[in-house]
């Protein structure tokens, strides 16, 4: 009877619903003309329309149908921490809302974005700002299906989101513990030793989330996936003007990486999706 008692309060609670994957990063930048020189022309990712926001217009930049990088002006964005938020896409706003508060966090209240959809937020762990967002139909998101897809785009996915965190945790509270991550890596193996580098896998997705240690406010990044590192570096060493590219490297996952620091100093990181041969 105990049990059976058990067992009826846990399926009365609130289920966390299910992550589709990572629908946009926003960031601040000092100048949205550098913006569009640098996300636009150098990295090849079409603008594809604006909409208001309680920090300014937000304008953003189409990476595939369903994932955008998004900005806001801010003229100190050099002295900010320049990370707005990283969005993720629920297909139940209300239900991700209960879920939440069920596990003592104090998200804001759902309500329709500048965009037309339903969002809101809470932050994780470190304060980083997680936004749950609902791509509705009717939102421009989802009107531009099929248009703004560059064929010059350097990249047509974001692979994982790089964010903050003040030291790496299998079991961050957050992360692990609410959202249900996995931790799919950490380097080195030896748990004896000190962590540097660690992926938590979204459950119902491939995409996951980076986190470094030691790092600062400004390490959170997108990770755009190339298929051939060499020809993404070929491709933005012919389309620079005063952009400056990075030495490839072999990360600890034993793939091709490139960091690039936007004007702002914002980072921008490439992968390709095998280990190296």
């Amino acid at each position: 009877m105990a049990q059976l008692i058990v067992a009826t309060i846990r399926a009365a609670e609130p289920q966390r619903p299910p992550v589709w994957g990572i629908a946009k990063m926003t960031f601040l930048v000092s100048s949205m003309d550098m913006a569009r020189e640098y996300y636009g022309r150098f990295l090849g990712f079409a603008e594809a329309f604006s909409y208001p926001s309680d920090l300014g217009t937000v304008v953003s930049f189409k990476v595939n149908d369903r994932q955008f990088l998004e900005f806001i002006e801010d003229k100190d964005a050099k002295e900010k921490t320049r990370l707005v938020s990283l969005s993720l896409e629920t297909e139940s706003v209300s239900e991700m809302h209960s879920y939440l508060i069920s596990r003592g966090l104090s998200p804001t209240e759902p309500k329709p974005d500048g965009a037309g959809n339903e969002a809101f937020s809470v932050q994780d762990s470190w304060g980083n700002v997680i936004e749950f967002v609902d791509l509705n139909a009717n939102g421009l998101h989802r009107q531009s299906r099929g248009k703004f897809l560059s064929e010059t785009r350097i990249s047509s996915r974001i692979h994982h989101a790089g964010l903050y965190s003040g030291k790496l945790d299998e079991n961050d509270p957050f992360w692990a513990g609410i959202m249900q991550c996995r931790e799919i890596v950490r380097y080195p193996l030896d748990k004896n030793e000190a962590g540097v580098i660690q992926y938590l896998g979204l459950p119902e997705c491939t995409e996951n989330i980076e986190h470094y240690s030691p790092c600062d406010r400004n390490f959170s990044h997108p990770c755009l996936l190339v298929d051939d590192m060499q020809d993404a570096i070929y491709t933005l060493k012919e389309r620079r003007r005063d952009q400056r590219l990075a030495r490839p490297s072999i990360g600890r996952t034993k793939r091709w990486l490139l960091n690039l620091l936007t004007p702002d100093g914002t980072r921008v990181e490439f992968t390709e999706a095998f280990c190296i041969k």
